[in-house]
Order: structure tokens, then C-alpha cells, then sequence
């Protein structure tokens, strides 16, 4: 227990750590810096936006390739009687939407984010979309045995990548406002790949990974929204958009537009 309490602090300060250190994330100015706390407010986006992602997701890969060429699970014997419990009692799926429940309360509460509601929901459902179509391939080909040899399908971390979809998703939303909208909605991120991890539904490297693809499918989603609207201005047809599509044995997108 005290090895894996040291390795789920690791993993909680390295996100922090990197939101703080990375360019683009926080604010340069050593004059504003002096006179208040740094505040995880997003910039424009940049190469350098996809830092801290790049950094978990080359971090999980790495540790994955390393820890999965040292085994052989040619003769592994799936263990079929471990149930899953109900969808209701597992603490992950509610900390895993919960940045994005709070987007949607303060725009209940009247506290307006960057974008109205609408184009809140599009850019979650994007998000969310892309964060799938890059997951569920990778679950399929890669084929990592999870820790309690339930299934094949441990890396990467679903959980952990919705999780930071939403905890991204409320950071560009809200964190220019506080830097409390961000890091309440990263600890919620968090907690979900701890309490995976913890279940020995994940190896660490799995909600790692899931984490920087989470991250960079809702900066990929905002950068891709930001350039349509941009071309798009000022044209009555501002209106067309790319959207990932999921099916069974099927990934690829859906060109839409409005007539």
C-alpha cells in the first residue's frame, strides 16, 4: 500500500508540476507573476500546448513497451468470475464527469465561460469524440493484459482520458477566471486514474497515457474550432464541422454542414 500511495502522489504532482513549468499554460509576465499566485489560464494554441500531453502519453508508451517486453502472457488464463460492479457504485464514472458537470452548472448559475452553451456542448462532444476514436483503436490493436487479467483492453485508460478531456475542457472554459476552476476540475481527473489504478482495472502507465491523449484531444478540439470559425467568418454558411464517428468496427468522421 505505501508503494503505490508514493506512486499515486508522483502521478498527482507531475500534472501540476508540468501545468506550471510548460510554456503556454501559465503566464509569463514576471511582474504579474510577483503580485499573484500563477493562474492555469490558456493561451493561444500553440506546438507548445502539447507539451504536457505529449509528455504522459511518450511517458505511459514508454513504461507500457518496457514492463509488457518483459512478459509473456502467451498462457494467460483470463479471470472470467471477477464481476464488475454496477456502473452506479464505481466513484471513477462520476469523478470522470465531473469538470464537465460543473461547465454545465455555471452556466445554469449564470457564470458565463468562453463560449456559450451550444458551442460548450459541440466542443465537449468533439473532445470526447476524438479522445474515443484515438482510445478504442489503440485498446484493440495493442492488446495490454490489465492487471487483474480481466480483459485485454488495459491500455490506454478510457476513464483516465475522459477524465482529462472534461478537466481540460473546464480549464479552457473557466481558467482564466480562477485558477481554483482549474485545478478542482484536474484533481477530479486525478482522483478517476487513482481509484482505476487502485482497482487493478489499469497499471499506472495505461491512465498516464490516457491522461496526455484526454488532455490533447480537447486542445486538438478547441485549436480545430478556433481555425473554422475563424475561416468561416462573417459567411452565412459558418457552419460546417468535422465529428468523430465510433461503431462497431468502425472508426472515422462525419463531415456536417448546414445548408
Amino acid at each position: 500500500m505505501t508503494k503505490f500511495l508514493k506512486r499515486a502522489a508522483l502521478f498527482v504532482l507531475s500534472p501540476a508540476f508540468l501545468l506550471v513549468s510548460t510554456p503556454g499554460y501559465t503566464q509569463t509576465d514576471s511582474a504579474a507573476a510577483a503580485s499573484k499566485p500563477p493562474v492555469f489560464s490558456p493561451k493561444n494554441i500553440t506546438y507548445r500546448s502539447y507539451i504536457l500531453p505529449a509528455a504522459l502519453i511518450g511517458a505511459g508508451t514508454i513504461a507500457t513497451i518496457i514492463r509488457e517486453h518483459k512478459k509473456d502472457n502467451s498462457n494467460v488464463i483470463l479471470n472470467t468470475t471477477q464481476k464488475e460492479p454496477s456502473i452506479f457504485l464505481q466513484p471513477e464514472n462520476y469523478t470522470a464527469f465531473a469538470p464537465a458537470a460543473a461547465v454545465a452548472a455555471l452556466d445554469i448559475l449564470g457564470v458565463k465561460g468562453k463560449h456559450k452553451p451550444a458551442e460548450q456542448a459541440l466542443l465537449y462532444a468533439v473532445s470526447a469524440g476524438i479522445s474515443s476514436a484515438i482510445v478504442y483503436p489503440l485498446k484493440s490493436t495493442i492488446k495490454v493484459l490489465r492487471p487483474d487479467k480481466t480483459d485485454f483492453q488495459s491500455f490506454p485508460s478510457n476513464h483516465a482520458a475522459i477524465a482529462f478531456v472534461a478537466a481540460e475542457f473546464l480549464r479552457r472554459e473557466y481558467g482564466d477566471q480562477s485558477a481554483w476552476y482549474t485545478v478542482g476540475g484536474y484533481a477530479a481527473a486525478t482522483a478517476t486514474a487513482i481509484i482505476r489504478v487502485a482497482r487493478n482495472a489499469h497499471w499506472e502507465a495505461d491512465v498516464c497515457t490516457g491522461a496526455g491523449i484526454g488532455i490533447a484531444s480537447t486542445t486538438t478540439a478547441y485549436w480545430l474550432y478556433d481555425k473554422i470559425k475563424k475561416h468561416t467568418k462573417g459567411k452565412k454558411s459558418a457552419s460546417t464541422f468535422i465529428l468523430p464517428a465510433i461503431g462497431d468496427n468502425f472508426y472515422g468522421f462525419y463531415l456536417t454542414k448546414r445548408l
